[in-house]
């Protein structure tokens, strides 16, 4: 009589979810078009949602973006990457390339050696040529703004840098390291270092601002346009206690915030300046509060820190929820645009409390059909969606891996702790299995094959005696077949095909007769197996076939997905619910009577389930739910797994998610 796991003691679970490869690290809107920069990929996402990945068919050079600025009055983005620097040109939807030179290769954007760089440009007082030598390494950090001329500024470790289609590359005096640029409208750049602030007018002067001048920040985190007019810098003063300072052409005035929120990132949308802070978005508005300044622990306030300046602000909470892992913000005329780590950018009006919209790119979900996840470290795991390429996630991001034109169906760990991939060629007839090493594939000979084209996997598991066993099914004029079992020796290379059939002499052949629509299976030790079919469930002992129907106790035969606890107790799950079968008796619990897509069984025995209502956990008493409402990017569930430092690894149509418990 199997056993009967024990509930365990019930625990809270951080959830993660991802719909996005990488981090957004900048938005900018510009043309009508607004483009997120994700480090290895440029996104220009259309008013109508389409999107295009930028790259090097475009023109793109380089395979990392440095940073991107918007030059609104002509049209333009300028990106900085690794191997060049340009720019996209929205109204001809081209990109043009600056040329090359010593200069550009010594700061780390490119390798091209031209003629030497024009002194024409701004700052050319102070042009230098730089010789020839080893490309420097990218740095890690830019600032980049729109010079006025058409140019570009280009604020680097190294110092502030001007570059121009029609000059060239060209140095200024300025050589401390630039962390903040900003192009007023008057003409005047503001340069921000970590040792103060510089203000450089349009005659090429320079001028320091410091505490001497009203200026108390010193060390220069962000510096935008102010509300009304005029510039706000933000950073940090002599102690290292945050600073805000503004200054519309006369005295500088500084300001200390009250609660002391950190203000992150700005940008300018209709006459307020809206900052993002680890808790909120905030709009900083020019004059007094139109009414009394309500006492709420979500209110903030400026209070002035010296005597300069009479300028007035209020600052106001924005209702918007700000979305998980935020990192950056800018705006449309109409929208906020939040970037953030692992969900692309939120679409916000001013004053909506959730976004109205998103602009994901889901690359990892484009043509999924399954889910598979192998971890090396805690920080360090393969997926296989089903879809082109296995994914290398790193802890903060994913990166394409696996034979680059392929579709890797599923990958499994074999005796030894050795890797497998399952994949194919879109085109191809049959799935090869290639043997996994560091980021090496290498073809073991073993192929699979099915009746029809675009032969896909339900399942690939690798049973206690490490034999594994692949759920097979094929295309058929479009439309999705199941195939039955194959169970391959990884060492022999052996592979043997299993499905009923009605030929007595497959039997002989050592065919057996599993039913051809299984989907998944679990193993009992090393000679009992239960698998979920399309037919019911399934028990192989030995040779011997056991089916449960809807005749035989099943409410639905039309079974998802089977789990077996080590004390034998089988759960299966189905559109009409989880059943659970005691050795003797099939039993369908009321309170797990919901269409259910995926099930998996936690080291703690507690019942993890992919639903149409998100995941729920059942400790063998009650139901829990993880939804849209619990920081779940979607409802609908499909696929479930669990790695192997017990996290739960769920698929959406657009979206995963990692829960650890």
């Amino acid at each position: 009589m199997p056993t009967p796991a024990a509930p365990p003691v019930r625990s809270k679970v951080h959830l993660r979810a991802f719909t996005e490869t990488a981090p957004v690290s900048q938005v900018a809107a510009v043309g009508g078009f607004v483009f997120a920069n994700k480090g290895s990929t440029l996104e220009r996402w259309s008013a109508d949602g389409q999107v295009l990945e930028l790259s090097s068919v475009h023109g793109l050079p380089g395979a990392h973006v440095l940073a991107i600025a918007a030059d609104p009055k002509r049209g333009w983005l300028w990106i900085a990457t690794d191997g060049g620097l340009g720019y996209y040109d929205t109204k001809n939807e081209s990109f043009e390339s600056m040329r090359g030179s010593p200069l550009a290769t010594e700061l780390g954007f490119g390798t091209l050696e031209v003629a030497p760089v024009s002194a024409s440009g701004p700052g050319a007082a102070d042009a230098i040529v730089a010789p020839p030598s080893t490309p420097a390494a990218p740095p890690r950090a830019i600032a980049l703004a729109a010079a006025t001329d058409g140019g570009l500024w280009i604020g680097h470790p190294r110092g502030l840098f001007y570059a121009s289609p029609k000059g060239g590359w060209t140095s200024t005096a300025i050589a401390d390291p630039v962390t903040a640029l900003h192009v007023g409208r008057d003409g005047w750049l503001w340069i921000g270092s970590d040792r103060g602030l510089i203000g450089r007018d349009p005659t090429g002067k320079t001028f320091p601002f410091g505490p001497a001048q009203g200026c108390e920040v010193v060390t220069v985190r962000w510096i935008a346009a102010a509300p009304g007019s005029g510039v706000i810098v933000v950073g940090e003063d002599s102690s290292g206690r945050q600073r805000v300072a503004i200054s519309r052409g006369g005295p500088w005035a500084s300001y200390k915030l009250s609660p002391n929120v950190r203000w992150n990132a700005p940008t300018s949308f209709a006459d307020a300046l809206v900052v993002m802070t680890n808790d909120g978005l905030y709009a900083v508005r020019a004059g007094p509060a139109p009414g009394p300044e309500p006492l709420s622990r979500d209110g903030a306030r400026l209070l002035s820190v010296n005597s300069g300046g009479k300028d007035v602000f209020h600052v106001t909470r924005l209702p918007a929820a700000l979305p998980s892992g935020a990192t950056t913000l800018a705006a449309t005329e109409r929208e906020l645009l939040v970037g953030t780590q692992e969900l692309g950018v939120a679409r916000l009006p001013i004053e909506a409390r959730q976004p109205i919209g998103w602009l994901r790119r889901a690359a990892m979900l484009d043509g999924a059909g399954s889910l598979t996840v192998l971890c090396q470290a805690k920080d360090d795991c393969w997926l296989a969606t089903g879809a082109p390429h296995a994914w290398r996630w790193r802890g903060q991001s994913f990166a394409p891996a696996g034979p680059p034109d392929d579709i890797v169906l599923a990958m499994v760990r074999g005796t030894g702790g050795v890797l497998y991939g399952l994949h194919r060629k879109p085109d191809a007839r049959a799935i090869e299995i290639s043997k996994i090493e560091g980021e090496t594939w290498t073809p073991t000979g073993i192929q699979l094959e099915t009746p029809g084209p675009g032969p896909e996997v339900s399942f690939a598991r690798i049973a206690p005696g490490g034999l594994l066993w692949v759920g097979l099914r094929y295309r058929d004029e479009g439309e999705l077949r199941p195939w039955g079992v194959a169970t391959i020796d990884l060492d022999l290379g052996a592979v043997a095909y299993h499905h009923a059939s009605l030929d007595p002499g497959e039997r002989k052949k050592g065919i057996l007769p599993v039913p051809v629509g299984v989907v998944d299976a679990a193993f009992l030790g090393e000679d009992e197996v239960w698998m979920a079919s399309r037919q019911g469930a399934v028990r192989m002992v030995g040779e011997t076939v056991t089916v449960w129907n809807e005749g035989m106790q099943l409410v639905s035969e039309l079974l998802n997905a089977v789990a077996v606890t080590p004390g034998g107790l089988v759960f299966v799950a189905s559109p009409d619910g989880v059943g659970t079968f005691d050795g003797e008796h099939w039993r369908f619990p009321a309170q797990l009577r919901f269409t259910t897509n995926d099930l998996a069984l936690g080291a703690d025995s507690r019942l993890w389930l992919a639903t149409d209502r998100g995941v729920a956990i059942f400790d063998g008493k009650k139901v829990r739910r993880l939804d849209v409402r619990r920081g779940m990017v979607e409802n609908q569930i499909l696929d479930l797994t669990i790695d192997e430092f017990g996290r739960v690894w769920t698929r959406g149509p657009r979206s995963l998610a990692v829960i650890t418990p």
